[in-house]
């Protein structure tokens, strides 16, 4: 998959926990993949990837890391299942 095209010279964080202070949320990112100008978050889920919430969730994960990291973030769900990506925010 393009998602994993290229991880030469990327940082991989797995289970990526943090917190923000700001809106008092709490968070686990499944995989977050850092390259020198951009990171990817990937979240997993067993199967039903058009959900809202989770549309919502990686909304949250993106605005924090994008304020942390202060990089563009691009955002994907798999589909354990179905072996299906959607596109989220690119």
């Amino acid at each position: 998959n393009q998602i994993f095209a290229s991880l030469e010279n990327s940082k991989i964080y797995k289970e990526y926990e943090y917190y923000d202070n700001e809106l008092d949320y709490s968070g686990v990112i499944d995989l977050m993949i850092e390259y020198k100008n951009h990171i990817k978050i990937i979240d997993y889920k067993l199967k039903n990837i058009d959900d809202e919430n989770y549309t919502k969730q990686l909304t949250l994960y993106k605005n924090y890391i994008e304020k942390t990291f202060n990089k563009k973030v691009s955002c994907y769900l798999l589909s354990l299942v179905d072996n299906n990506v959607k596109v989220v925010y690119e």
